[in-house]
């Protein structure tokens, strides 16, 4: 007798009834026939439990990285860390105000020179060349105005500067000098070139 009785009402149900058609009522638990076939299946492959070793290490290594983390921030926005940086910038910038000065001084006193051999043109008087000739009395008074502006500024020489501290100061140092030396050597070449020239009669 393929039939399910209802323990609460007696009616009989199909065998493989879920509740009872008449009251509702709801069967003993289902059998291991009845149940889905997802409750069949197997558990899904689950990833191998790391041992109490490996734990360790990974925490270990996520502590010592966030450590690290912490001290860097700390470091760097601590007041002293601050002040060493900003201290480090006025060191490695204490001359940029007179530097600048230097360099618009050095700009100057080329482009003075240059406007005074374009003044000379290509057939320059001879009678300029002499001690009191335009051309030297010009020439005089461009390189007093720079030796003048330089002296002024009171920029320090490399000797008693701290060749780590003042290593941007002493770079400009250098090139500012080289600039000096190559603009002198070639204003002195052509302007020498004009007075053999004028000399000569032109």
């Amino acid at each position: 007798m393929n039939k399910k009785k209802c323990f609460k009402c007696g009616y009989w149900n199909k065998w493989d009834a879920l509740y009872c058609g008449l009251c509702y009522e709801p069967f003993a638990k289902r059998t291991q026939k009845e149940r889905p076939a997802q409750a069949n299946a197997a558990p899904a492959a689950q990833a191998p439990l790391l041992s109490a070793k490996d734990l360790l290490l990974r925490a270990a290594a996520v502590a010592g990285v966030l450590g690290a983390a912490l001290f860097i921030s700390f470091r760097l926005l601590s007041p002293s860390a601050q002040n060493e940086s900003g201290s480090a910038a006025a060191r490695a910038n204490r001359f940029a105000a007179k530097t600048a000065v230097a360099d618009k001084l050095l700009e100057d006193y080329t482009a003075g020179k240059e406007a005074l051999l374009a003044r000379m043109g290509a057939k320059p008087e001879p009678e300029g060349f002499g001690i009191a000739g335009e051309y030297t009395a010009e020439l005089f008074r461009i390189e007093e105005d720079y030796a003048a502006g330089m002296e002024a500024l009171q920029l320090p020489g490399p000797g008693g500067l701290d060749a780590a501290a003042d290593a941007g100061y002493l770079l400009w140092l250098e090139t500012h000098r080289y600039k000096e030396n190559t603009g002198m050597e070639d204003f002195s070449r052509r302007y020498r070139l004009l007075a053999e020239k004028a000399g000569a009669g032109g």
